[in-house]
């Protein structure tokens, strides 16, 4: 995948969590814990300890946020004072953070996501999935219908669990056995000029009773065939 230096909110010693100060420019900006790899400080002016504070006893620590840009260097508009011990210390802290100079944070670009639609060398195809349970209070009830979900397959081809979206279902309690089902269901990943891709896709999940007619559901925008 390919990999970008990009800018950065970043935590020093004396500037530690990220805060809420934005980029002077239209650049993305990443939190610390969006990196693959940290920003790490290269060069850092000393730090003048006003002596006031020194014969007070007055010390502590000062948080400072930072916006870096792609070659490390702090955005000095950027540089917020965060907490403080003391406000004779914030001048410091803000030169210290303004005049260090950082190795860059790298970013690992995430692959992009592919739609059904798009031109694909081999599609998904399901190599294998559990038993899905049907439950039991809705088999007493004799509720049966047809779950739609919306989710994103990887190139290894298991779902993203965090991407799944449930577009129809026609009972709350289908909910947890189709999410059990696609926790340990795979895929043959789908190819996109014979490279494997992410792919959105849209599945439907029937649960149907023996014995009882099953309405196929159909409608404009999703066009999935019933089995008889």
């Amino acid at each position: 995948m390919p990999v970008s230096a990009v800018p950065s909110l970043v935590g020093l010693l004396l500037s530690v969590a990220p805060g809420s100060a934005q980029a002077a420019d239209t650049q993305h900006v990443y939190a610390e814990d969006q990196l693959t790899v940290a920003p790490v400080v290269l060069r850092q002016p000393p730090t003048v300890y006003p002596d006031s504070l020194k014969r007070s006893g007055i010390g502590g620590t000062v948080r400072v946020s930072v916006v870096l840009d792609a070659k490390g260097r702090p955005d000095s508009g950027s540089v917020r004072v965060v907490s403080t011990p003391d406000t004779a210390l914030n001048g410091p802290a803000r030169a210290v953070v303004a005049g260090t100079h950082f190795a860059p944070g790298i970013a690992t670009a995430p692959a992009p996501i592919y739609g059904e639609d798009d031109s694909l060398t081999q599609k998904p195809a399901l190599l294998f999935g559990p038993p899905i349970n049907y439950p039991e209070d809705l088999r007493r009830n004799r509720i049966q219908g047809r779950v739609v979900v919306q989710a994103i397959l990887d190139t290894l081809g298991g779902v993203e669990q965090e991407s799944i979206q449930f577009v129809v279902t026609p009972d709350p309690g289908f909910l947890m056995p189709v999410s059990q089902y696609l926790a340990l269901a795979r895929f043959r990943p789908a190819r996109r000029n014979g490279r494997l891709v992410r792919l959105i896709v849209h599945m439907p999940v029937d649960f149907r009773l023996r014995g009882v007619p099953f309405p196929c559901p159909m409608s404009a925008e999703f066009r999935f065939r019933c089995r008889p």
